[in-house]
């Protein structure tokens, strides 16, 4: 139940006449239950919008990225390691999100047969603040991974290409490394960067207000029990 919706309740009762206990506790069960209906709806949301991702990031390692590298030159090989960190990255998200959805659904489905209101709000609440974790370490280790595969990508390009023109490294002028590293520099923020924002604004949006939320009716909660 919004805001709206409690005003729209409170002008239905008489103006001499107060909410109880009673009235407030059912107008945040009321609230609660749409919120975890939100939710629910935003797990389903996240899941379709976490598999395309998921999808793009092992299309770009295993088919995108092999394509261009054959096009560069047929002896550039990605690295074991590499390709290793970028999986265990993308593991890590799916495995965090189908920890999260199981968990929380877990917790719902035994909050609705015996939980009362005050320990469905904490479990969730809980469960939601697990999940925020595991996400963000799973982000950052997915970050750390991009930023990998872009630097090693960068200067393997440019061995190559300085091989194929018959130049040695070391007979390159040191600004131009300096120019090249500059550069290199603002794409990879401006890319990995962006990815890592999109991730954390798509996170926030799905999950970051409900918690916030969850949390005020928590504590409107904890008032009418003390």
């Amino acid at each position: 139940m919004e805001l709206k919706d409690l005003k729209k309740t409170w002008e239905q009762l008489s103006s001499r006449k107060e909410l109880d206990e009673d009235q407030i506790r059912e107008m945040l069960r009321h609230r609660t239950s749409n919120l975890i209906d939100r939710i629910d709806r935003n797990v389903r949301i996240g899941f379709v919008v976490l598999f395309v991702l998921i999808v793009l990031f092992i299309l770009d390692d295993f088919v995108f990225a092999p394509m261009l590298l054959k096009e560069v030159s047929a002896d550039i090989v990605i690295p074991g390691w590499l390709m290793f960190t970028s999986v265990f990255a993308n593991t890590l998200i799916i495995t965090t999100f189908i920890y999260f959805v199981i968990q929380y659904y877990r917790v719902k489905k035994s909050c609705d047969i015996s939980c009362n209101l005050k320990e469905t709000l904490v479990k969730i609440i809980g469960t939601l603040r697990i999940y925020k974790r595991l996400f963000y370490l799973a982000l950052i280790i997915l970050t750390i991974s991009l930023i990998l595969q872009f630097i090693s990508g960068l200067f393997t390009g440019m061995h190559e290409g300085l091989e194929q023109k018959g130049i040695l490294p070391a007979d390159v002028p040191l600004g131009k490394w300096f120019l090249v590293a500059v550069i290199g520099l603002i794409v990879l923020i401006i890319t990995v960067g962006g990815i890592y924002l999109l991730m954390r604004w798509g996170f926030r949006r799905l999950y970051g207000n409900y918690i916030s939320k969850l949390k005020q009716n928590l504590s409107e909660l904890n008032e009418i029990d003390n």
